[in-house]
């Protein structure tokens, strides 16, 4: 287990934060607190397409109106003028460092299948990839996106809240996209590039993305990482619907909560209580 002292709160800016936001830095900040680790702010802004710098602006005032406040030196370099090193658009080369690395030993592959070439989601709502294009290149004709052959490798981890967790990634989903068609770096690459450049010990994050650390915790090994980061995987809060709170699904955000007069306290509590 790694054992920087480090941990992050790292929000996509593709809309305002909402209450399963509120709960998940409830979360993180009451665990940083307990551990002692101090904890750094950093914008997932891969998505370009979706992200917006006003958004990005909405964020760090609702979190400051709420309470939470992350280590100095990264809000303020946010906060400053571009290019900041806690905003992933801010610098690319970091993530092609990591990918020219890949490539030269040999782990990348083109791939052209399109999402019904596919075998149908699993219990967990993915797709596994079976393989198909193992040793295409990476350029060629037509869209296609990059994947990274993992090893076929049983992952063995101990969740601080969930206890102990078994995942073998090439089974269970196959090979990665850590580049799609419009070239774009993925979720699943960037955020292990940066953990690693970060120097994150802890990550805390929604029970929704368990899956996504067996595949994590072999990339980083891929790209040196010597101990994997300790995890917590917390439940999601839920509408009356039943469908997890997401910006996607249009959940009230903190900011329209503030504007009906709501208090800093009141949003606390209700996403505790929801």
């Amino acid at each position: 287990m790694a054992t920087w002292h480090r941990t992050r709160f790292a929000p996509s800016p593709t809309g305002l934060l909402h209450l399963g936001h509120v709960a998940h830095a409830g979360w993180l900040w009451e665990v940083a607190g307990a551990l002692g680790l101090e904890v750094v702010i950093r914008m997932e802004d891969h998505d370009r397409s979706r992200c917006r710098p006003a958004f990005e602006r909405g964020i760090l005032a609702e979190l400051a109106w709420l309470g939470f406040h992350p280590e100095p030196r990264s809000l303020a370099s946010l906060q400053g003028p571009p290019p900041s090193p806690w905003r992933q658009s801010d610098h690319p080369a970091r993530y092609q460092v990591a990918f020219d690395r890949l490539e030269r030993e040999g782990r990348l592959y083109g791939c052209t299948c399109t999402r019904g070439d596919l075998p149908p989601p699993g219990p967990d709502g993915e797709r596994r990839y079976p393989g198909t294009c193992r040793g295409q290149p990476i350029d060629g004709p037509g869209r296609r996106v990059v994947r990274v052959e993992l090893p076929d490798e049983v992952v063995t981890f101990d969740d601080l809240l969930l206890g102990p967790q078994r995942q073998h990634p090439a089974v269970e989903h196959g090979d990665p996209v850590i580049r799609d068609a419009a070239g774009q770096w993925t979720y699943q690459f960037a955020v292990v590039v940066d953990d690693l450049h970060d120097r994150i010990g802890l990550i805390v994050r929604g029970e929704d993305l368990l899956t996504s650390t067996g595949r994590q915790v072999l990339l980083g090994r891929l790209l040196g990482r010597a101990a994997p980061a300790a995890v917590l995987h917390h439940p999601l809060l839920y509408g009356a619907d039943g469908r997890k709170l997401s910006k996607r699904d249009g959940s009230e955000s903190v900011s329209a909560m503030r504007a009906a007069g709501m208090t800093a306290e009141e949003v606390l509590a209700l996403a505790v209580m929801s």
